[in-house]
């Protein structure tokens, strides 16, 4: 029996780390729980809410993780869009009776991003309505009465710390602070 899904991006599935020093990795380890990481990189809540059946639903977890909307943001989609999505999404977990935990999404350095991940015109828009999208997901949780992690408080207030490899992806470091921030949360489940 699986206890947890993790569905999300590359900020899920620990894009550029070693598995061991993935956040998720590490709190299947210190929870001792039977965790799928269903981090996809590059999706969208679009691609997340495709892929809901055959990875969440097919699954039957007691449990699931959700976090997007970085993706959909560089992509130059509105917040309402990702909300609608993330929805869904929760709506579908409720009617198989899964639990739900939103992840909210953390913040990017655009100018980091720009050198060394990719030239795009849309990282300021993205930085920008990460915040947006924080109190909308926060809204969400609120009126579905649901937990969630604040990622994007636990990594704004970390940014000067050498957290990112290349402005939107963690390092080992960033790895940790991600941990911490989700270990919080999971303890009191």
């Amino acid at each position: 029996m699986i206890d947890f899904i993790f569905l999300g991006d590359s900020l899920t599935f620990g894009y550029g780390v070693k598995p061991k020093d993935n956040w998720v990795h590490k709190l299947s380890e210190y929870l001792k729980l039977n965790i799928l990481n269903k981090g996809v990189n590059g999706n969208t809540t679009t691609d997340m809410l495709f892929r809901f059946y055959e990875d969440v639903v097919s699954n039957s977890p007691k449990s699931l993780f959700i976090m997007g909307g970085t993706n959909d943001l560089l992509s130059n989609r509105p917040v309402s869009k990702i909300i609608e999505n993330m929805e869904v999404m929760i709506k579908e977990a409720f009617a198989k009776n899964i639990k739900v935990i939103i992840g909210i999404p953390p913040v990017i350095d655009s100018a980091m991003a720009q050198a060394l991940f990719m030239p795009s015109l849309t990282y300021d828009y993205c930085h920008k309505n990460l915040e947006v999208l924080r109190m909308e997901l926060i809204n969400l949780c609120n009126s579905y009465n649901l937990k969630y992690i604040d990622f994007y408080e636990a990594s704004n207030s970390n940014l000067g710390n050498n957290i990112l490899m290349d402005g939107i992806h963690f390092n080992p470091k960033g790895q940790d602070i991600l941990f911490n921030k989700a270990k919080e949360v999971f303890i009191l489940i």
